[in-house]
């Protein structure tokens, strides 16, 4: 293999070293994004709201174990292996793609869907629903739907998760709970800051990939030239 063979075996390794962490980096947000959904039990919008936070974690799986068979055939030095991940490569870039545009065409329906969801916990904010608007208050440190008056319109006694404790049935002083925001913005903003990440951070990672699979595209190349040379001198 010549110098600039073995220079382009060695940045691969590290690309996909970067890449292994990518994908880890994807499984953690999707399973976060997951995770803040899944709080809420019985409630029919979770299905729909649950297509992009998976979505995000299968590529983020895809992405880790195209890296990893990366690792092992730029370490192996193997052309057929090589050959093998940047044809995985551009598959995984042309994936990401659609993904970061689907995000993008339906990143409005989906705040959309957060609201109505906010809105349909509020509306089954009860006993016999166990008051899931806590577990948003708790998380976000917000209170009541639009602000704190929502429970004085029901003529209920502001609950301790608007002051943060696990407890609703403690007191919380009209201090804290007075200037918090209306869980229905906060759990908004809190999506659309992680659309906004996936959609530019998805652009970003589908350039990366595209260099990637040029790379690994003239290392094969440059392998199968290599081996090709051996066997007639052979």
């Amino acid at each position: 293999m010549n110098c600039l063979a073995a220079t382009l075996n060695f940045l691969l390794y590290l690309i996909n070293i970067v890449f292994l962490i990518v994908g880890i980096l994807l499984i953690v947000l999707g399973s976060i994004m997951l995770s803040h959904i899944n709080q809420f039990y019985g409630i029919e919008e979770l299905i729909e709201t649950n297509a992009i936070p998976i979505c995000i974690t299968v590529l983020g799986v895809l992405i880790f174990i195209v890296s990893f068979f990366g690792c092992c055939g730029t370490w192996r030095q193997s052309a057929c292996l090589t050959g093998t991940y940047a044809t995985l490569m551009f598959i995984l870039f042309l994936l990401q793609l659609v993904l970061t545009c689907w995000v993008a065409v339906n990143r409005q329906g989906f705040l959309n869907d957060m609201r109505d969801l906010v809105n349909t916990i509020w509306a089954e904010n009860d006993a016999a629903n166990d008051y899931p608007m806590g577990a948003i208050e708790l998380t976000f440190n917000c209170c009541g739907d639009t602000n704190y008056l929502d429970y004085n319109t029901r003529n209920q006694t502001v609950p301790g998760t608007c002051c943060g404790y696990t407890n609703r049935t403690q007191a919380c002083s009209p201090a804290i709970y007075e200037n918090l925001e209306g869980c229905n913005a906060k759990f908004e903003n809190f999506w659309v800051k992680n659309t906004d990440l996936i959609r530019w951070s998805g652009l970003g990672i589908c350039l990366y990939e595209f260099i990637v699979f040029l790379l690994a595209a003239a290392l094969t190349h440059s392998m199968r030239k290599s081996n090709s040379g051996r066997q007639v001198s052979a």
